[in-house]
């Protein structure tokens, strides 16, 4: 996320560890104990369908399961006591309880499809755990230090790496153990690092006001290396000592998230995967194509924040921006926002706005190629907030923009004549379809402006993102606001 996410709400571990002990004869809660049998497993709930593209953060083991559709989850700020910090609480020491939580209500409701982000140093590893520049060093239940690395991995990539290594030695078997999975969702993609390039070594330019890392391009290249290693059983750097490789060989590494804009981030995603974008001096970068060699999909995190004078279209220049640097291999990886939406809510307050912005924003990456996009956050109270109790018309907008989209194909990608918007589409059940909307409109207090625009006379019908179809007042002629509108033949072709 673009700054550290503050106050997620946690629910009790107590109630975790009592569902959890009707099904698992553990030996203690989230604990590192072996697992053993248990009498019968919990029958998973129907999937929601949802088009591979709608993926979430969920960030609170309290919020009852999303009436959203989204089949990928992403476990990183859920809550604080996902991250590295708080598992492994001391040398040898994990409490898997949260993580234990969440993987279980996946199962529950047929998610089986969920990436695990490694971010913040533990205290006690830290070379400087008085940092508090740190991503969640401020906050309560954790520490400082999280951006610096352990003693054991130097600039050039070289050490051990020890401390790294037994964390995900331990927490990859852990959520890998067959019993376990037999109650939990399995996690399929790994991520080394969140949001790297938040990192005044590697950075050519100001930072926001937190750091996520202080690491060399070489340390976090080897940090990879070390992550697909004891993962995936590749990759393995020669004359480290390994306590175990090649844990669950299905997985794939997803590259270290980088951030959204055209310039500083974009030279940092490049030197990655290349160390051909000019790489600033001290940040050890001398190994090309390593990064690339070492990751399965291709990721980074799409904000585009209207505080900051950006709209959700501005994501189709940036992802082609990024596209554009990759190599031909590369190319053929999948290429996701692992995190995005309109940021700070504070900031972008209106619900017939956020409703815009959530469909004309899927569309956006839809259409720019992206395979998956993370929203963040589905029940955050901060950031991209979808639900509050009850899904908020953003909420709305994002499920039917999802039966919008489910099983169609774009005919035509989208694109803009003057302010005017328009997507050509085939529907999953074969009908032509058009979507439209004007970005010269807006909305305040509950009303939303609109112009008339000309459209294809076949077009008879269109449905709004509260899903209520309508027919235009005149054939040919349809109003147009800010909000996309889904154009149809009749009422019985739209989804």
């Amino acid at each position: 996320m673009l700054q550290p996410f503050p106050n997620g709400r946690i629910s009790s571990v107590i109630g975790v560890c009592a569902i959890l002990a009707l099904v698992l004869y553990l030996a203690g809660c989230g604990g590192s104990s072996p697992h053993t049998s248990f009498v019968t497993p919990p029958t998973p709930r129907p999937p929601a369908p949802s088009a591979e593209l709608f993926a979430q953060h969920i960030q609170a083991l309290a919020t009852p399961w999303p009436s959203i559709a989204f089949k990928e989850v992403r476990i990183w700020s859920n809550v604080d006591a996902a991250r590295w910090a708080n598992i492994n609480t001391g040398p040898g020491t994990y409490d898997f309880t949260v993580v234990d939580g969440f993987l279980y209500e996946f199962y529950l409701n047929s998610i089986s499809d969920v990436l695990y982000t490694i971010g913040q140093v533990p205290g006690w590893a830290s070379t400087n755990s008085a940092d508090l520049k740190c991503d969640f060093a401020t906050q309560s239940n954790t520490t400082g230090g999280g951006c610096d690395l352990p003693a054991d991995i130097n600039p050039d990539g070289s050490g051990t790496d020890a401390t790294y290594i037994n964390f995900v030695v331990a927490i990859a078997k852990h959520v890998n153990d067959p019993t376990y999975l037999q109650s939990h969702a399995h996690v399929t993609y790994w991520e080394p690092w969140n949001e790297w390039y938040r990192n005044p070594v590697v950075y050519p330019g100001t930072l926001q006001d937190h750091t996520s890392i202080n690491a060399t391009y070489a340390q976090m290249v080897r940090m990879t290396a070390d992550l697909r290693c004891v993962i995936v059983g590749t990759g393995c750097v020669t004359g480290v000592s390994y306590p175990a490789k090649g844990i669950d060989p299905t997985a794939k590494i997803v590259s270290p998230s980088d951030g959204e804009d055209t310039g500083p981030s974009l030279s940092v995603f490049q030197n990655f995967l290349y160390c051909n974008a000019s790489p600033i001096p001290g940040s050890q970068c001398n190994s090309s194509n390593a990064g690339s060699a070492l990751v399965d999909v291709i990721n980074t995190h799409w904000y585009e924040p209207p505080s900051m004078g950006l709209q959700p279209e501005t994501l189709i220049t940036d992802v082609t921006a990024y596209n554009s640097v990759l190599s031909a291999t590369d190319k053929a990886k999948p290429l996701w926002s692992g995190e995005g939406s309109w940021g700070e809510d504070d900031k972008y307050p209106d619900p017939d706005l956020q409703a815009a912005w959530v469909a004309r924003y899927y569309l956006a990456g839809w259409s720019a190629g992206l395979a998956r996009m993370y929203w963040y956050a589905y029940d955050s109270p901060h950031y991209g907030q979808l639900w509050s109790g009850s899904l908020n018309p953003a909420g709305q907008a994002y499920n039917i923009l999802n039966k919008w989209i489910l099983g169609a194909k774009l005919t035509s990608a989208c694109s803009a004549s003057g302010s005017v918007w328009s997507c050509s589409l085939t529907l999953a059940n074969g009908s032509a379809a058009e979507i439209i909307w004007d970005t010269s409109q807006s909305c305040s207090n509950g009303v939303c402006t609109t112009s008339p625009q000309n459209v294809s006379s076949t077009f008879a019908n269109f449905q709004d993102l509260t899903g209520t179809n309508s027919n235009p007042p005149a054939a040919g002629t349809v109003q147009v606001g800010i909000k996309p509108v889904l154009l149809t033949a009749t009422a019985s072709d739209a989804p």
